[in-house]
């Protein structure tokens, strides 16, 4: 019997978890943003060429999380509303450009302070790459794919 209440919940949760998907959280979206940006600021007033990586990656950053809260997150807040999915789709190759160059900043800082002998800010500098890679690899095709489903409505 405990089996069978199992599978009950199983499926209704499996069923459940689209419609959940269908929404996201703008605020820890923005705030995820904005603790980078903070933290690259604060390691743009470290000396030499540490400084100049993280202020060259802090411009990047804000200009990217801007794209992103302007084409990614209608998306995905508003369920894959069609105007906001069609915005995605035709901006895709500017938002990967400017991933593309904010990650290469990021290595660059990595790389500074790895050689600078600030562990710390090199993980920073890692732990903000992940996090882009990961927009590219699972963010996107998620706000796209959302897009599809309402489209395809």
């Amino acid at each position: 019997m405990q089996s069978k209440f199992i599978l009950v919940v199983a499926v209704a949760s499996a069923f459940a978890a689209p419609a959940a998907a269908m929404t996201y959280d703008e605020n820890a979206f923005r705030t995820i943003h904005a603790d980078f940006q903070t933290q690259l600021e604060e390691a743009a007033a470290l000396p030499a060429e540490t400084g100049s990586a993280a202020r060259n990656a802090a411009m990047l950053m804000a200009a990217q999380n801007n794209a992103q809260e302007r084409l990614v997150l209608p998306c995905l807040t508003d369920a894959g509303q069609t105007p906001a999915a069609k915005a995605l789709h035709a901006e895709m190759p500017a938002l990967l450009d400017g991933d593309i160059a904010l990650v290469t900043a990021l290595v660059e800082l990595y790389g500074a302070a790895e050689t600078a002998g600030q562990p710390d800010t090199a993980r920073m500098a890692e732990r903000m790459i992940w996090h882009e890679t990961s927009d590219i690899h699972m963010l996107y095709p998620a706000a796209l794919r959302v897009g599809a489903m309402t489209d395809a409505d």
